[in-house]
């Protein structure tokens, strides 16, 4: 829930804040509403670390950051990092990669380790069109992750952390909303997880103030079992959903691999299995399928592939592992490596 600061009066305020107390401080003295200030909520953390299925290498250094986070202020006190390591500037960790790798819930798990809420935001609740609203709108939100201990997330950084430019009418606007929010990194003692698909286009101050920057690539093999394995969990997904409609089990009810299900998912994500794993329920739930076999699986794969082909045109095709290319193998190893 967010939290009302009672607007100065000369008059005694009573404990709790009056409506028009609470109207103010959401939508300002004109009454008009902000984008900002309601949309900051904190959250409890759904996800923790152990839940979710990543690249080792990407593991560790999550780790890393953590303990990172956890000792601070014993690297500055007692280790002497202090010329260097300010104790008011934000930590920063920036998550980037490819849609649908696990971003979005490892900065989840990093404030459940870290025992804190989490501030979820992207640059559309934070932009606005009134003139200097939007560098309000980020200094409300580092204020409230400060007095409260709250990971900010940013979702979408890239749209914020952008290069700065002098090619446009809206340049000087931009720059200056960049330029409030280096300052408000500089001088907040807040945790900011960042996430983006578009990394590229960092401006390089930005990067400069983000200490880790972790790739999330695809997953391997390994890993796709493990996501198959998440999401579906026991195939015979009808004997818990109880669907006494459907009168016949068909034999190939067994017929159940997850090793070959994996392979035929080689360039999907986290995010595509918990979508194609949403369509293959509701098929059980419309009585066209009784329990899951292997054959299910591939053909609702090859569905999402040929939509996947559909929206992004020629040449984004998500192919299947057996089309791909000694070269093509050997390229998408070394994403996964990193």
């Amino acid at each position: 829930m967010p939290t009302f600061t009672p607007v100065s009066s000369k008059r005694n305020k009573p404990e709790q804040p009056t409506v028009d107390e609470v109207k103010s401080s959401l939508f300002g003295n004109d009454g008009e509403g902000q984008k900002g200030p309601n949309k900051f909520i904190e959250d409890d953390p759904k996800w923790r670390l152990e839940q979710i299925i990543l690249n080792e290498k990407v593991r560790e250094t999550i780790l890393d950051v953590i303990i990172f986070c956890q000792n601070k202020d014993r690297l500055i006190k007692e280790w002497g990092l202090n010329n260097f390591l300010k104790g008011n500037s934000s930590i920063g960790i920036n998550l980037y990669g490819e849609p649908g790798t696990g971003k979005t819930i490892t900065a989840e798990a990093i404030a459940q380790a870290l025992g804190k809420k989490i501030i979820r935001v992207d640059y559309s609740e934070l932009q606005d069109s009134k003139w200097g609203q939007t560098e309000k709108n980020l200094s409300l939100l580092f204020k409230n992750a400060e007095e409260n201990g709250s990971v900010i997330f940013l979702d979408e950084a890239d749209g914020l952390l952008g290069k700065r430019t002098t090619n446009s009418s809206n340049s000087n606007t931009a720059n200056e909303i960049k330029s409030h929010l280096l300052t408000l990194i500089d001088r907040s003692n807040v945790i900011i997880v960042y996430a983006t698909n578009l990394f590229k286009n960092f401006d390089r101050a930005f990067f400069r103030r983000i200490l880790y920057h972790v790739k999330y690539p695809r997953p391997n093999n390994e890993e796709l079992v493990e996501l198959w394995k998440f999401h579906l969990g026991d195939p015979k997904i009808l004997e818990r959903m109880n669907l006494s409609f459907i009168k016949e089990i068909p034999k190939n009810m067994d017929s159940f691999s997850y090793a070959e299900i994996a392979q035929h998912s080689v360039g999907l994500a986290g995010g595509d299995i918990k979508n194609i794993t949403l369509k293959l329920c509701v098929k059980i739930c419309a009585g066209k399928i009784a329990a899951l076999s292997t054959i299910d699986v591939k053909n609702e794969i090859d569905t999402y592939r040929q939509s996947s082909e559909d929206s992004k045109g020629t040449g984004a095709r998500i192919v299947p592992d057996s089309e791909l290319t000694d070269e093509q193998r050997k390229a998408l190893e070394e994403e996964r490596k990193g």
